[in-house]
């Protein structure tokens, strides 16, 4: 019993001799890896700053911080602001021999677990032995081997939307054409508050109210919001990223999971977002540091082009441009009765349409059903429309029909940079001046229309300085926002047209010129007289603060008749609008503009105009030179 006695105690011993051993031996081998990470360098390197999002920051105390907003994503109290003390304490959480599980150092932050690993040199046989279940079984699900860049094009009637969007879609090995509606998308947007109205999102954008999220879906999901629902075409980008990158992409998404970012309209967006993805498995691409102030989609999408990073590209139309494509291939006397056989089933019978051949008979039954589905969508369900919309859809079955091509207009990279900055000469009632054009972004209706969504004018900070050699310098003008769209009607889509406008301008008056501020709006509808002439007519209101007025807020009504006209060289635009103020004054003016397109970026713009106050009238004539960048 002694000799067993003995034993036991020895063995017990050597065991926890062993035990502290090993753990010794672990905690050199930790300092000594967090020793070579400092004389290294490792947090100063590009890779480890883009894992924790660091930027240079004027206001911190050591020169950056990190766009990430949420504590959970750092594991020490300065991890925002100080990359070593975050690495050496990474190590440690790597070595942990607790919580052996999902929520471990190796699980939790993967990129980080790899990236070290590689540094380093480390042991994988002084590592704990930890099995990441959740993530595995995530990785699987987005079985991923290439990656695209998503771009929907511009939409007018969402505020979220104005300049695009871009997210990236996670294709598997075998993808097929068709099949990529079961890959995966990654999407960063605002988490928004669904009660707030246009004018609080835009505020709220604007000055980073929201938090910023990343989240994961299948793309039909993204197809059916941004094809079906907001009828917005889409341009997808295959990248050249390697099999290889896609897995480092994902691995660090993981690590953004359920992560806060703040979220900016302007600049800290969905495409700034993406861009430092793409950034990080390719840190030689200048991606990020192109973009100080504003990021705007088209933009990105240009800058990843001219990386050269695309594989490939594929222009993906909305169902609305595919309905327009079908109104357009028929006559005018088949579209009424392809829209009268969307009211009334019966028009299958009748002489107008058993006369026609087989084929006819087939566009003219599937653009009704077209239209029937296309409504269908943007309102509540209605049972008689359903009932017509399966009749046709048999009738359909029946009929040959062809599949209709949508004419790919040009991608978005292709147009106009988006700051604009000009010189302009001119002469206001015998008054020579001079003037200075900045524009912060992004295109107005007589700009190059290649690569933009014609009809479509959205403006920030548009500013005028004009020189008078009587007078001086004055700004003549200061649109902070200025906004048009003119959406064509006909007999199967009714969009509205409309306008909004915020800013400073002069108001001028014989014996003097007056700075006010203004806020006008309009809305009206637009109908085409040719394939790339529109004409519009809007009812209009304004409120402007005046000086020369006896009450702060003046409001006015009014109207506007217009002419817009695309042609290969150049846009014309006649506008003609007046408004007449509650205390009597009144304001017409008629403006004729002429854009000639000297090439993407260059253009030469001309100005005529002519305006009759309650007791006065002027003229204004200019010509400018315009370039964008």
């Amino acid at each position: 019993m002694y000799i067993f006695l003995v034993l036991f105690v020895t063995l017990s011993l050597s065991f926890s001799l062993s035990a502290e051993n090993r753990n010794t031996d672990t905690s050199l081998y930790i300092e000594f890896l967090k020793a070579e990470s400092i004389n290294k360098r490792l947090s100063d390197s590009k890779t480890w700053r883009a894992l924790m999002h660091y930027h240079d920051d004027a206001f911190s105390s050591t020169g950056y911080s990190s766009y990430v907003d949420d504590p959970d994503f750092f594991y020490t109290e300065q991890g925002d602001i100080d990359g070593e003390t975050e690495l050496l304490r990474t190590i440690e959480e790597i070595f942990s021999s607790e919580n052996i599980g999902n929520d471990h150092g190796q699980c939790r932050f993967i990129y980080r677990f790899k990236w070290l690993s590689e540094q380093l040199n480390i042991d994988n046989e002084k590592l704990p032995k930890v099995v990441c279940s959740d993530y595995l079984q995530w990785r699987s699900e987005v079985n991923a081997h290439s990656v695209s860049l998503i771009f929907p094009a511009t939409t007018l009637n969402s505020p979220s939307s104005m300049f695009g969007h871009t997210l990236l879609r996670f294709d598997p090995p075998d993808v097929q054409e068709g099949s990529d509606w079961l890959s995966y998308a990654l999407n960063f947007g605002a988490n928004v508050n669904n009660d707030d109205n246009s004018i609080f999102f835009a505020y709220r954008g604007l000055a980073g109210g929201y938090p910023g999220v990343y989240n994961m879906m299948r793309y039909f999901e993204k197809i059916k919001e941004y094809n079906r629902m907001e009828n917005r075409d889409m341009w997808e980008y295959k990248l050249n990223i390697t099999p290889q990158e896609v897995d480092l992409m994902l691995a660090h998404v993981w690590e953004l999971k359920d992560i806060n970012f703040d979220y900016y309209f302007l600049d800290e967006n969905c495409s700034f977002r993406l861009l430092e993805l793409i950034e990080l498995v390719r840190p030689e691409a200048n991606l990020t540091e192109q973009f100080k102030y504003a990021v705007i989609p088209t933009n990105t999408v240009r800058s990843v082009v001219d990386e050269g990073m695309v594989e490939s590209t594929q222009f993906r139309p909305s169902e609305v441009s595919v309905l327009r494509t079908r109104i357009n291939n028929l006559s005018d006397d088949l579209q009424s009765l392809s829209r009268a056989l969307s009211e009334d089933i019966s028009v299958l019978e009748s002489p107008e349409f058993t006369a026609l051949t087989d084929n006819k008979k087939g566009e003219v039954v599937q653009l009704a059903y077209s239209y029937l589905r296309y409504v269908q969508r943007q309102t509540q369900r209605d049972e008689a429309m359903a009932k017509r919309s399966h009749r046709l859809l048999l009738a359909l079955n029946k009929l040959s029909t062809e599949k209709v091509i949508v004419e790919e207009p040009a991608p978005p990279e292709t147009g106009h940079e988006t700051t604009m900055a000009a010189f302009t000469l001119g002469e206001r009632n015998d008054d020579f001046f001079q003037q200075l054009n900045f524009r912060v972004n992004y295109h107005d209706l007589l700009d190059n229309e290649q690569g933009y969504l014609r009809g479509a004018q959205i403006m920030f900070a548009n500013t005028e300085l004009r020189y008078y050699e009587d007078a001086g310098f004055k700004l003549n003008r200061f649109d902070l926002i200025d906004i048009n769209s003119i959406s064509k009607r006909n007999l199967f889509l009714d969009p509205l047209s409309w306008r909004v406008n915020v800013g400073y301008e002069r108001v001028f008056s014989k014996t003097d010129d007056i700075g006010v501020l203004q806020v006008n709006a309009g809305v009206g509808h637009t109908y085409e007289v040719t394939s790339d002439m529109d004409v519009y007519g809007l009812f209009t209101a304004r409120a402007e603060n005046n000086e020369d007025f006896d009450y702060l807020i003046e409001p006015a009504f009014g109207t506007a008749l217009g002419m817009l006209n695309n042609t290969s060289f150049g846009a014309q635009r006649l506008d003609v609008n007046g408004y007449k103020f509650l205390n009597g004054e009144y304001r017409i003016k008629a403006t004729f503009d002429q854009n000639i397109n000297l090439s993407i970026n260059h253009a030469l713009r001309f100005s005529l105009g002519r305006e009759w106050h309650k007791d006065d009238s002027f003229y204004d004539v200019s010509a400018s030179y315009r370039y964008y960048f």
